[in-house]
């Protein structure tokens, strides 16, 4: 190819270049940008005859006389607008742009949340936040705000327990999804906490003497008394989960009361978590000739649902459940098992490192016993000499204590776990130690462990 012929190739592509820049000036210029519920006057040379808007939802005009009308816009789109006059010559042709009016929404969020890098762009016809907010608590109440602002419509997410029904929902775990809007904020720091629970059945008067050690626990300045069975306690002092357990176990009474379960669980703030320890029963139930086997689960399970507000009062409902399989009350000739259920179900709100205590599940059994000397016992009227019967009342109360705290993970190598050391039966008969001394765990580590894995 010789250069003369080059030169005009180079030519020939510059001019298709700057043609095509051009026609895309052209066509930017052919847009005309609106906010919604905003209007804008244009002006024509000729006379207005026929007006035709592509869509009428996102954008609409009203004729103010021959020469002008005004365009606004309705909600987030794009449209074509086309003018002509009487003899059909058009007079414009352009695109509608209609965009949210985000100004008056950016100045409300810095207003209401002055500390937060909030950023609001709108992409089509969806706005998105994006930035960094403090907590989820925060976030929640941006995007609810920004919706609202922007007048959306919204739908509810509610959160309700495994039956279901409007009784069983829980108000704080509700989240709004605002149609159009599109949350995208990072939270800076997630919180979450872990729950410690203690599940024991205890003596009617284990609850009493138990009622008097809250009096003595408690300071004068707590603010909160025993105020009998069933109710709920605002400020614990030094009393938790495991020093009930300890109290328990230290009285070494099974009559006074045993401890049913321990759980231990952590949850991020407004999520929920469950787990369940023990088993699935198999059931077989006939319909209509067929056989059909579903399984029952029992077992310790825990289920709750909690959310860190930004003053760090906590929100936590709990469900706790302790079941096993009732071998005296199944019935043998349908082959249908029974079990004994111990459930509640509560909502409440406390600070880090609080307590609360559930009494109320109050069960009440009579035993009645007749012992006697053998015949001498069945004969009338004397024989009640021989006999001897005692009547017996046990009243036994489902008692929760459980301990919530704010808590951050730690890493891996800092966990130190047990460790099991085998000894000779021979050696364990004559009472005789062989195990050597084994290197002495930190004080961080029997500290992590206590807490089930996580640091305060």
């Amino acid at each position: 190819m010789t250069p003369y012929r080059i030169v005009a190739l180079v030519k020939s592509l510059m001019m298709l270049l700057c043609a095509l820049v051009a026609m895309a000036a052209k066509a930017a210029d052919n847009n005309l940008y609106l906010d919604v519920h905003k209007a804008e006057m244009l002006h024509y040379s000729g006379l207005i005859d026929t007006v035709f808007v592509a869509d009428p939802q996102i954008a609409d005009y009203r004729v103010i006389n021959n020469n002008r009308l005004v365009v606004y816009g309705k909600q987030p789109g794009s449209t074509s607008l086309l003018v002509t006059d009487a003899k059909g010559n058009q007079l414009d042709q352009r695109t509608l742009v209609v965009t949210n009016n985000l100004s008056s929404v950016k100045a409300q969020l810095k207003l209401r949340f002055p500390d937060a890098d909030i950023a609001l762009t709108t992409v089509g016809d969806q706005v998105v936040l994006s930035g960094t907010v403090a907590s989820d608590d925060v976030s929640q109440d941006v995007y609810k705000l920004t919706g609202q602002l922007l007048g959306k419509k919204y739908k509810e997410d509610k959160f309700a327990w495994k039956e279901g029904g409007d009784d069983n929902q829980i108000s704080f775990m509700t989240r709004y999804t605002y149609e159009g809007l599109v949350n995208n904020l990072q939270v800076d720091a997630v919180k979450q906490l872990n729950v410690k629970l203690t599940i024991a059945e205890v003596s009617h008067s284990f609850i009493r003497q138990l009622g008097v050690k809250f009096g003595s626990l408690l300071g004068e300045g707590d603010g909160a008394k025993f105020i009998g069975n069933g109710q709920f306690f605002n400020r614990l002092g030094h009393l938790n989960s495991s020093s009930i357990g300890r109290f328990i176990s230290a009285a070494d009474d099974d009559a006074m009361g045993q401890i049913l379960a321990e759980p231990n669980l952590s949850v991020l703030s407004g999520e929920t978590a469950s787990f369940l320890a023990g088993g699935e029963m198999p059931i077989i139930t006939y319909v209509e000739g067929s056989q059909n086997i579903h399984y029952k689960e029992f077992g310790v399970r825990l289920t709750l649902a909690a959310k860190v507000h930004k003053d760090s009062t906590i929100n936590l409902s709990v469900e706790p459940e302790v079941s096993s399989v009732d071998v005296s009350k199944s019935n043998n000739k349908l082959d249908l098992p029974a079990f004994k259920t111990r459930r509640t179900r509560t909502t409440i709100q406390l600070a880090d490192g609080e307590s609360f205590v559930l009494g109320g599940l109050i069960s009440a059994e009579d035993r009645d016993a007749l012992s006697k000397v053998p015949f001498a016992g069945d004969i009338p009227i004397l024989g009640a000499a021989f006999r001897h019967t005692d009547n017996q009342r046990q009243k036994t109360e489902l008692i929760i204590v459980a301990t919530v705290n704010l808590v951050k993970p730690v890493k891996a190598g800092s966990i130190q776990l047990p460790q099991m050391n085998r000894v000779d039966s021979l050696l364990r008969y004559f009472n005789l130690d062989s195990r050597k001394e084994q290197p002495a765990v930190s004080a961080q580590a029997h500290s992590i462990l206590a807490t089930g894995g996580f640091k305060q």
